[in-house]
């Protein structure tokens, strides 16, 4: 946001009203002043000329007969009007008639008339000077000019005072509303609508507009932040998908579809906790195809694939969803965990899965010819002291007594218990089942 300080519009075109309101007082004003300017010079004039009309037939008469009151007092009547500051009457005879102020008559305008004779209009008798005080002239100027400037302050005020009251009702309240709107409008907030505190109008303007426009705005960007979350939810799941599937390749035997000893190695030691935390019973089968590399040798490694496939089958079909699970180990050797499964139920599981790869196991040869296999197997149960390589150790160990000893057997079982004491002192293992 910029740091300059926020300048309402409406006091921008409230500062350029006044400037342009200012203006046109001054020229309105000065317009006014000419005209009332020339029409009152005009009017003086007039009022001058009526004047000396009014009173040349009376002077006339006056001068005819010599009568000298009835002069002095026309003289008065004449400086009654205050625009004539002196009056000077010379008759043709000479003689002079005066009075006013000759103060005020020093550098006043001067009038002079001809007085004519009363029975012949074409002979003079003399003549009347008005000497005329400008002063009244233009203290009346002024006055006109400060009641025209008056006039024009008051209405200029009140079409300031109204067109700033409009600008601020209906421009400077909406426009503050929307700005303070946009401002505190949050991500979470958008679907807020925007919604103007003012007195409805029957025409559009164009807060109106931009108030619709904003709305637009709204739905629009409501609607991609919608499109975008359901696209980043989809594409999320695809990713957590293509992780799933990462992982599972990761820790799945490509061939078998068994977990690798890469998942053994994690996943055991949790077992073994678990199952020592609550003193549950754990066991493990450690089994190997029987003259594995003689079917590799004698028929290839695409047949010996099959037979992998098949067993590792086997094994899955034998156990526990969801709570055993099976590893390749390496080549033709598996690795069975049973929880929750003690050494004698375990013996008992490893024993049915040999009978079924005895009776049911076979994969197709060339020629119609099917190929049987078997497979030999190793118990052993979880001791409080064992570790994950103790623990598979001890059922390698009684998987190769089971191979040393004719193959396609589980061992420990009840037929080894009289070689087993002769075994335990030659190798130094012991039987946990025993």
């Amino acid at each position: 946001m910029s740091d300059t300080p926020l300048q309402p519009i409406a006091s921008l075109l409230i500062h350029r009203v006044f400037k342009w309101v200012i203006l046109c007082v001054v020229l309105v004003s000065s317009l006014q002043a000419w005209f009332n300017y020339r029409a009152i010079e005009d009017n003086f004039d007039m009022a001058i000329n009526d004047v000396a009309q009014a009173h040349l037939p009376l002077l006339s008469v006056t001068l005819w007969d010599i009568e000298l009151q009835t002069i002095q007092k026309q003289i008065r009547l004449i400086l009654k009007n205050t625009s004539i500051a002196y009056v000077n009457i010379r008759a043709s005879t000479g003689q002079q008639f005066n009075g006013g102020d000759v103060k005020r008559a020093v550098g006043g305008q001067r009038m002079v008339f001809d007085i004519p004779a009363p029975a012949d209009p074409g002979r003079s008798l003399g003549s009347v000077e008005f000497v005329i005080d400008k002063s009244v002239l233009r203290r009346e100027l002024l006055r006109s000019f400060i009641v025209v400037l008056a006039e024009t302050l008051v209405l200029s005020v009140f079409i300031y005072v109204a067109v700033v009251a409009i600008l601020r009702h209906y421009l400077e309240k909406p426009m503050r509303q929307l700005a303070d709107f946009v401002k505190n409008l949050q991500a979470d907030q958008l679907s807020t609508k925007l919604e103007l505190k003012r007195r409805p109008a029957n025409s559009y303007n164009e807060i109106d507009l931009v108030v619709d426009g904003f709305r637009t705005m709204q739905d629009s960007l409501q609607k991609h932040i919608t499109n975008q979350d359901a696209l980043v939810a989809e594409r999320t799941s695809q990713l957590e998908e293509a992780m799933r599937a990462l992982k599972q390749l990761a820790i799945t035997d490509g061939l078998t579809g068994c977990y690798n000893r890469l998942l053994f190695n994690e996943r055991m030691p949790g077992e073994m906790q678990r199952a020592i935390r609550y003193q549950r019973h754990l066991s493990v089968l450690f089994c190997d195809i029987d003259n594995f590399k003689s079917v590799n040798d004698l028929y290839g490694h695409a047949i010996g694939d099959k037979v992998l496939i098949a067993f590792a089958q086997s094994l899955k079909n034998a156990l526990r969803s969801e709570v055993d699970w099976v590893v390749r180990y390496g080549g033709e050797e598996f690795i069975l965990i049973l929880p929750e499964t003690a050494f004698t139920a375990a013996v008992e599981v490893a024993e049915r899965i040999r009978q079924q790869v005895e009776q049911h196991l076979s994969v197709s040869l060339a020629e119609g010819q099917v190929l049987h296999v078997t497979a030999s197997f190793g118990v052993a149960e979880l001791r409080a002291a064992d570790s994950m390589e103790s623990l598979v150790q001890r059922a390698d160990q009684w998987l190769y007594f089971a191979k040393s000893h004719g193959r396609n057997q589980v061992q420990p079982n009840a037929a080894s218990s009289a070689a087993l004491d002769l075994h335990q002192s030659a190798s130094g293992f012991v039987d946990q089942g025993g």
